[in-house]
């Protein structure tokens, strides 16, 4: 609105938006639709005009008051031809409000303790260490839109995963998402930490767009892993009892940080140390004539490994009960005169038994050294032994995996 409120005619009177003049917060505020505007040619004293200058508030505009210059330009003079020029700079205050979203990420911890992995285990999610996060959306009456969670640095050795995966349109106010950073350390992890930065993004009712970071610290080490490897090194040299003991350690170890398959591969190979004891034993007491108790380790040893999986060990176990159970006697019973076998009889019976008896034997020493020997073994003394926690980083022993048993299934025991 302009009023003449001096003594002469005011001609060909304009007023804009002076762009040049707009600071650089109301630039990003506004957008300028229609900037200038023409007021009636001749304006006589007193006389009062009014013109609409049209901006937009833009999604960037922030909250707050902003000061946008208007220049109002005419000539004054009894004539319009030799008017004297005038420029008149206002400034027009606006304020701008607006609701945000408020949204704020937590995760429960900022650093975490790590292992690192183990070659024979594929480590997947959910059985990984994770730290559980919450998206919150604190304002109580404006909704945020376009949520989305990223992993936006990692390494390669080191990753970050986010499950479930954040990716949400409307977030109501007072909402809340929740979800955990799982983080994978392989087993050529570098011991050291790492820092894993994730990134959240979404954007208000108006198009705006916001973003947050937050960072965490993920220390690897590699007590358990050494405590792993040397039990794997005591399981192959067939002594078990120091197996058990450094496996043991490292499934707290592994347990502690939520490493879940690694706890399983240990249960595993810790059992099945229990099923290659129970099956000798078992052998021990067949040789010995003692078939009732010889039945009963074998079919413990086939308990413990149909619990693993490991279904020619089973077959094995099997044939091994089947030859114990055939009314034979006993190997060394069945001489003529005693209600048994005449002695000829007995004689063939008993050789043959005994001849296929040693092979069963010997193919089940083959095997069980395959699958890492008799409880009985000979012990294995590694130098330099570990201790928890360990802060140093050690030479990576063998990482054979377990051999499989022999695929040629031992044939019953048959009676000629």
């Amino acid at each position: 609105k302009v009023k003449n409120t001096v003594q002469d005619v005011m001609w060909d009177t304009l007023a804009y938006i002076d762009e040049d003049s707009m600071t650089k917060e109301a630039k990003a505020a506004f957008q300028i639709v229609e900037g200038k505007k023409l007021f009636p040619v001749r304006m006589d004293p007193e006389q009062e005009e009014t013109v609409i200058l049209t901006v937009k508030i833009t999604t960037k505009a922030l909250s707050g008051e902003y000061l946008l210059p208007v220049v109002v330009a005419t000539g004054i003079g009894g004539c319009r031809e030799g008017c004297e020029p005038s420029l008149l700079t206002v400034f027009s205050t606006i304020k701008i409000k607006r609701n945000d979203p408020l949204i704020t990420l937590e995760f429960d911890k900022y650093q975490i303790d790590i292992e690192q992995g183990v070659c024979e285990v594929e480590l997947v999610v959910p059985y990984l260490p994770n730290i559980p996060f919450r998206i919150t959306n604190i304002n109580n009456t404006e909704s945020a839109y376009n949520l989305k969670m990223t992993v936006v640095q990692d390494t390669p050795m080191v990753k970050g995963i986010i499950d479930p995966p954040v990716n949400q349109s409307v977030l109501q106010p007072g909402g809340q998402i929740t979800g955990s950073l799982y983080i994978r350390a392989s087993y050529e992890a570098p011991i050291g930490t790492q820092v894993i930065r994730v990134r959240l993004t979404y954007s208000d009712k108006y198009g705006a767009d916001y973003d947050m970071f937050r960072e965490i610290g993920a220390t690897v080490k590699n007590v358990g892993k050494n405590f792993y490897d040397q039990g794997r090194l005591y399981y192959d040299a067939c002594d078990y009892e120091n197996a058990k003991i450094s496996l043991n350690q490292a499934r707290e170890i592994y347990e502690e940080n939520n490493n879940i398959l690694v706890v399983q591969e240990i249960d595993k190979l810790i059992k099945r140390m229990e099923a290659n004891d129970k099956f000798m034993q078992g052998q021990t007491r067949f040789f010995a004539g003692d078939l009732k108790n010889a039945v009963t380790y074998y079919s413990e040893a086939k308990t413990l490994y149909t619990e693993i999986n490991d279904c020619q060990a089973v077959q094995l176990c099997e044939d091994a009960m089947n030859a114990a159970n055939r009314p034979l006697g006993g190997i060394l019973g069945g001489v003529s005169g005693s209600g048994g076998e005449s002695l000829t009889t007995f004689s063939i019976h008993t050789i043959i038994e005994i001849a296929l008896a040693i092979i069963v034997a010997i193919l089940l020493i083959i095997i069980i050294r395959g699958k890492g020997g008799s409880g009985g073994g000979r012990k294995l003394t590694l130098p330099g032994k570990i201790s928890r926690p360990s802060q140093q980083q050690s030479n990576r022993p063998s990482q054979q995996p377990i051999s499989r048993p022999s695929t040629e299934p031992i044939r019953p025991l048959k009676k000629f």
